[in-house]
């Protein structure tokens, strides 16, 4: 309405005065009118101009800018589902993870046939290893999905959450059906190259990693999960040109790190693999597995209480939960004495 009015206004001076007998007071304030006019229009956005002006600043990594921008637009607009789910994923991108998570619970309480906001929730619940709430939302999607696309987004994400709580079974077969639908998606081939050893597929699991590189050679995690095979069939040397690779492309990558430190063990490179996994534990404390490989490092060197408190360090930090009993049992084999 505001600027409505304004503009109104200004039509109407122009027809009441004619140019030629305009004082000079008349037109300053034509002028002024003018550029107060401009400034409104420019300021007064609508809801979904400042969701693509949010979205702009999302995609240029300015969180911050996106999140009070989409604050605004949904105070405008609070019918919006797309609105929420972006909020929801700058709070995210900015680790405010309750936040998000609150974000995402609102905008379902408005949306609850909308799948794409329970993939988006899953995903948070991925990140905080909530790993069956995350696969709940997934499957939720999945009933709620009219078209593929999304059908193949929740069963992706579900099985990488399926993955994280070790049914392989369950995680190969939703794998399976994602290959079916899309045969060249790196994701879905690099989860399969993963999965495959754990159900009795081995001979199958260079076929899927060797295959991410052919569609996309810069896709470094593929180098990385070549590696971890070698690194299985005992081949170090060929699995450390691997994780090589995959530190070229991303030095600050900590799980490249720690498996090349494993492996660099294992040749009885103890300083190399020392100075690698503490580079990797400084890059991404929180991976129970490296405190694992660290430990395992203490002992090859006779440290046995610091390797005793690596290993307690990685029971802490939900070893178990994620690889399995080893660690517990490295830990009645040698600390419990």
């Amino acid at each position: 309405m505001r600027i409505a009015l304004t503009l109104i206004w200004i039509n109407d001076l122009s027809s009441a005065y004619k140019p030629v007998n305009t004082n000079l007071y008349t037109m300053r304030l034509l002028l002024l009118l003018i550029f107060i006019g401009s400034v409104n229009i420019n300021f007064a956005q609508t809801a979904d101009e400042l969701y693509e002006n949010a979205n702009s600043s999302f995609e240029n990594e300015d969180y911050k800018g996106a999140l009070k921008t989409i604050e605004k637009a949904i105070e405008l607009d609070s019918l919006d589902a797309d609105f929420y789910n972006l909020k929801a994923l700058s709070l995210f991108k900015l680790e405010k993870f309750q936040e998000s998570y609150n974000t995402y619970n609102k905008a379902l309480s408005i949306f609850p046939e909308r799948p794409y906001l329970y993939i988006s929730r899953g995903n948070l619940f991925l990140t905080i290893q909530k790993y069956d709430y995350a696969i709940l939302d997934f499957t939720k999607a999945m009933g709620l999905a009219k078209n593929d696309t999304i059908k193949y987004s929740a069963v992706t994400n579900r099985a990488a959450a399926k993955l994280s709580v070790r049914d392989f079974e369950g995680a190969y077969e939703d794998l399976m059906t994602a290959y079916e639908y899309d045969s060249t998606d790196v994701a879905t081939l690099t989860n399969l190259g993963a999965v495959c050893d754990e159900v009795g597929r081995k001979d199958e699991t260079l076929k899927y990693l060797l295959k991410v590189i052919e569609v996309d050679p810069s896709f470094y995690p593929a180098y990385g999960n070549i590696g971890f095979k070698y690194q299985e069939m005992g081949q170090y040397e060929k699995a450390i040109e691997y994780f090589n690779k995959v530190l070229e492309f991303n030095p600050e990558e900590p799980l490249g790190y720690s498996n090349r430190s494993y492996n660099r063990l294992k040749l009885g490179d103890l300083k190399g693999a020392m100075d690698d996994i503490e580079k990797s534990i400084k890059l991404y404390p929180e991976n129970s597995y490296a405190y694992r490989i660290r430990a395992l490092i203490y002992f090859e060197k006779g440290k046995m209480n610091k390797a005793c408190s690596d290993l307690q360090e990685a029971l802490d930090r939900g070893f178990t939960l994620t690889y399995g009993k080893e660690v517990l049992n490295l830990q009645r084999e040698h600390c419990e004495k």
